[in-house]
């Protein structure tokens, strides 16, 4: 045993960052943990982009906000011709509702999630998280499709499919009960 003082120190040095390293990287790493989770919430919430490549139903329909994503692809004339109309409706809507679009040549794995036959087509959710249900008036004006559980009969999912103007979004959007511009 050594009876030198600048020995022991130096041990008692080596003693303590042995423990207190790990201990910093752990809190490092939960610091991390918590930040990228916090921000993926709010990429949710505060989406400041049209096109998404993940998509979380299930976390956007339990917000209370409508839900309209757009499916279509960049070879789709009619989704050429409505990407303006859905940007403006995007940018008119935030903080009120999702206005999304999802390119199906670039995440398959998305549009294979909901029947996807031809683009653009769009899924409608209401503000409580339900499959919408229009009107008749407004069922009169805008073709929507209706799916149902096989086993159930329970409404499952609405979808319109074609080329939607900026006003039809709007349309769409007030009978969802969302204030529009």
């Amino acid at each position: 045993m050594s009876n030198n003082p600048v020995q022991a120190n130096t041990k008692k040095s080596k003693r303590i960052i042995q423990i207190a390293a790990p201990l910093l990287i752990i809190i490092i790493a939960a610091v991390i943990f918590f930040v990228k989770n916090s921000e993926s919430a709010q990429t949710i919430e505060q989406s400041p982009t049209l096109t998404i490549t993940e998509l979380n139903i299930e976390e956007m329909t339990s917000q209370g906000k409508p839900v309209i994503i757009d499916f279509g692809a960049d070879y789709c004339q009619p989704c050429k011709m409505m990407a303006p109309e859905l940007e403006k409706v995007h940018k008119a809507m935030d903080g009120k509702a999702f206005v999304h679009y999802v390119d199906t040549m670039e995440n398959p794995e998305i549009a294979g999630q909901f029947p996807i036959q031809v683009v653009p087509t769009q899924v409608l959710y209401d503000k409580d998280g339900k499959p919408f249900v229009p009107s008749d008036k407004l069922a009169s004006q805008i073709q929507f499709t209706m799916y149902s559980h096989k086993e159930t009969g329970e409404h499952a999912l609405t979808t319109h499919q074609g080329y939607l103007s900026a006003e039809q979004l709007y349309m769409i959007l007030e009978e969802m009960g969302v204030e529009t511009p």
